[in-house]
């Protein structure tokens, strides 16, 4: 049985949106709350506003990145895109810094409790604001590693997951694998990977060693830096074959664009089968997770607004244009 977050914005600082009789909201954070960068107490305000775990550099040495609240991102100025935003999250990947693999991570549910089975269901949507950072002394480079939704059945670290995004300078679609450019300057696109995991994808079309990883069939539209995207994702593994990830990103104050369409029976070449045992969702999310290698990456900041986990499209916050003030302005470093 899920455990399902329908809360009050005065009582935690998200917004409830609905409950179960009208569409569940699985969970969503506008992050309208302080945590600073230095604060010790970091992991428990962010356990206090509906987060089941946190780990941040604040409080664990082995995290190699920061997570904090912030009202000011350099080189950036006018609004957040969020309902009556104020304040957004930081997410600041140290792995070049510390020339390590970082280790940091705000958790959803647990993985080694039963009951927390299909706590990110099956049928699952995301949606969240996203702005890269390439400015000042925040240049960030997108790495060779990085595991942004790392979703369990288990406890970390796991085999046991059905898909899992990572983002990087590369479009990641096996035909195609149109570069960004090294280093990325802080634009990347997200890509999908069942690797050591529970189900099989496999993408008959595309390179036979990455038949397991996709990303984006529609280069026009990625994560570009200095500018606020919103990425919506669709996760479907309710069935043993036909299971299908689907992303749309729209850029602040203009209109959506699908950029992956991975659906399995119906996506020339591409199969999606999971074992009837492993159906369904997950008891775990991490975010961002693990990101670099020692040695080989450097760091990246990049800011969100308004996160939504979501068992229905309808129940994602709606960002009509006419509601939308002039695109920010932004440094663009070219």
């Amino acid at each position: 049985m899920r455990n399902i977050f329908v809360v009050s914005f005065i009582a935690v600082g998200m917004f409830g949106l609905g409950d179960a009789a009208q569409g569940e909201v699985v969970f969503r954070d506008n992050f309208e709350y302080a945590v600073g960068r230095n604060d010790t107490n970091a992991p428990s305000i962010f356990i206090s506003r509906g987060w089941n775990g946190a780990k941040t550099q604040q409080t664990a040495s082995g995290a190699k990145g920061y997570l904090y609240t912030t009202t000011n991102i350099p080189g950036f100025t006018g609004p957040f895109p969020g309902a009556n935003s104020s304040r957004v999250l930081a997410i600041e990947a140290l792995p070049g810094t510390f020339n390590q693999q970082t280790d940091f991570y705000l958790e959803l549910g647990d993985g080694g409790r039963a009951s927390y089975d299909d706590f990110i269901p099956g049928d699952v949507w995301f949606q969240f604001w996203v702005y890269s950072q390439d400015y000042g002394d925040q240049r960030s480079t997108y790495p060779t590693r990085s595991k942004f939704f790392y979703v369990c059945n288990t406890a970390y670290p796991c085999h046991s997951h059905l898909w899992m995004i990572g983002q990087g300078p590369q479009t990641y679609d096996p035909s195609n694998w149109l570069p960004l450019g090294s280093p990325s300057q802080g634009e990347f696109f997200f890509q999908m990977s069942s690797a050591s995991g529970a189900s099989v994808i496999n993408y008959a079309l595309g390179d036979p060693y990455t038949t397991s990883s996709v990303g984006s069939l529609n280069a026009s539209e990625w994560v570009k830096r200095n500018r606020w995207t919103l990425v919506k994702m669709h996760f479907n593994t309710t069935r043993t074959s036909g299971n299908s990830w689907e992303v749309w990103m729209r850029p602040y104050g203009g209109a959506w664009t699908k950029v992956s369409e991975w659906i399995g029976g119906r996506t020339p070449g591409f199969t999606w089968d999971i074992p009837s045992a492993s159906v369904g969702g997950h008891r775990v999310l991490r975010m961002p997770s693990t990101v670099g290698r020692e040695g080989l990456d450097t760091d990246y900041w990049m800011y969100m607004d308004d996160f939504v986990i979501a068992t229905s499209e309808s129940d994602l916050p709606v960002y009509p244009d006419v509601l939308l003030p002039n695109p920010p302005s932004a440094v663009n470093v070219d």
